[in-house]
């Protein structure tokens, strides 16, 4: 059984359970470079909003339970979400994103659950965008460790 990819998976999710009706559906894509990198990511605003997902830190953290047969592993998800309309725009994204996750939480193939932690909005207004990170985790518990 190969291993989850919780950023894949979690974007996946967001793609096919969007409703366009609520607000536009932003380009949601998954970058692999970290906050402290020196590649810098180019996005076209003009295009639309975006929705950039990457590992958060850690990106995965194992808690063995019991006999350590067992244990609980989370993997942490962070997105950063950008949009040049206005701040009600970029909140209106962030809660079709937390929409999906209350609705979904229990949905995906390769997590029991999808947990929405938390929002930090990181605006730049005087340069009209609006900018928030979004926390959040998706949980294992109980599995079997490998052990063989």
């Amino acid at each position: 059984m190969a291993e989850p990819v919780a950023v894949a998976d979690l974007l996946d999710e967001l793609r096919t359970q969007w409703d366009s009706g609520n607000v536009a559906e932003p380009r949601i894509i998954e970058i692999n470079n970290n906050r402290t990198g020196t590649q810098s990511i180019r996005i076209d605003l003009n295009q639309g909003d975006y929705v950039l997902g990457r590992a958060g830190n850690p990106a995965f953290s194992e808690e063995p339970i019991g006999n350590w047969k067992y244990g609980n592993r989370i993997y942490n998800v962070e997105l950063e979400v950008y949009t040049r309309h206005s701040r009600l725009n970029l909140y209106n994204v962030l809660r079709e994103i937390r929409k999906i996750c209350h609705a979904r939480i229990h949905s995906m193939t390769n997590f029991q659950r999808v947990q929405y932690i938390s929002f930090t909005e990181q605006s730049q207004e005087q340069a009209n965008v609006w900018l928030a990170v979004v926390q959040l985790v998706l949980v294992n518990n109980a599995v079997l460790l490998e052990t063989t």
